[in-house]
């Protein structure tokens, strides 16, 4: 059996799309491909169950309809048996469609629900993690739980120990007490404010000793930098320095992940890190928190939240009380909780 699973949305959507791959693998023994977008390709470069990564540039050199047609073309020529679509766009459904895949599996509330040719039912009261396994029902598999496996290869393992601690042997988790904070979003209503990332960072290293590890893509640079300049203590800074796999070995070396609702933050949930995340315009019931035992999510009970599904570029109502009333000690005190109990238990 061939099974192409199509998920272009961002970061977090594709990290905890990884389970529904590795059960078609496990489960099915199929061959499978994986078509994203090119700024998720690289969390999953190497998986050992994907057999293929099919790169969709949507916005950049593959935009339009010619394209698209072009790209079914491409897939068409694969003869995949089926088609798994988690993602619930129209032009999703679409393109499977266009393709030429007899079977079309997605979730009854797709945009693109017309083109499927069988309908996964959406539990809005699930994990989007659990959602996604949801669609193994075509098959007649009912999957609650998969851990998500993120292929680390060795010279991002190596990149890591050398910025963190370059005595370090390669593969090793270095020695070194890390805290990583991840003050960035693509939303500026998801950021908590830069200068209370900052004095929580001051707040670790004077409690616990050890290094901040300021994370973030090259859009997160300028925030970055107004956490490191609010600073008292120098963190190491590599917003914009990293890849995806080279992000993703230095968040495995961190004793606490603190991050906005972001892909960074699934990442670690999924490399069992345990992880503060401060939700804002977003609340949990979207679906959308870190799927682990040890993460805790840090959100205010405001009669306007949520005021939009991923956020916005400004507050609503132009209080921002979601984020301006979550103060360093709250977070703090989260951050000191898990510390201690992971690090003695």
């Amino acid at each position: 059996m061939k099974i192409l699973i199509i998920q272009t949305a961002f970061l977090g959507d594709v990290v905890l799309t990884i389970p529904l791959i590795q059960a078609a693998k496990k489960y099915l023994k199929s061959e499978v491909s994986v078509l994203c977008i090119p700024s998720t390709k690289d969390i999953l470069v190497g998986h050992p169950d994907i057999d293929e990564i099919i790169v969709y540039d949507k916005k950049g050199k593959d935009r339009g309809i010619f394209n698209l047609f072009k790209l079914a073309k491409k897939i068409r020529e694969k003869k995949y048996d089926t088609v798994l679509i988690p993602h619930p766009s129209f032009q999703s459904g679409f393109l499977a469609y266009l393709s030429g895949i007899k079977k079309r599996v997605g979730f009854c509330n797709s945009a693109g629900r017309f083109f499927l040719t069988k309908c996964i039912p959406f539990d809005k009261d699930k994990c989007q993690l659990e959602r996604y396994l949801d669609l193994m029902q075509y098959f007649g598999f009912e999957l609650e739980k998969e851990k998500t496996k993120i292929y680390i290869d060795k010279k991002s393992d190596e990149y890591a120990d050398s910025t963190l601690d370059p005595s370090t042997s390669s593969g090793q988790v270095a020695q070194g007490r890390y805290f990583g904070i991840n003050p960035g979003s693509v939303w500026a209503t998801k950021r908590w404010l830069p200068e209370r990332y900052a004095e929580l960072s001051d707040k670790i290293v004077d409690k616990f000793g050890g290094k901040i590890i300021i994370f973030g893509g090259v859009d997160d640079i300028d925030t970055a930098s107004i956490v490191e300049k609010n600073m008292k203590k120098h963190p190491i800074n590599l917003a914009g320095k990293t890849t995806l796999k080279q992000l993703t070995a230095l968040i495995k070396r961190c004793r606490v992940f603190i991050t906005n609702d972001s892909g960074s933050m699934h990442i670690a949930a999924a490399l069992d890190i345990p992880t503060v995340a401060i939700f804002g315009p977003t609340v949990k019931r979207f679906g959308f928190f870190p799927y682990s035992d040890k993460a805790v999510v840090i959100e205010k009970d405001i009669k306007c939240r949520p005021c939009d599904r991923h956020g916005s570029n400004k507050c609503p109502r132009n209080h921002f009380n979601c984020m301006n009333k979550v103060t360093v000690d709250e977070v703090f005190g989260a951050v000191k909780k898990l510390y201690e109990y992971f690090e003695y238990n």
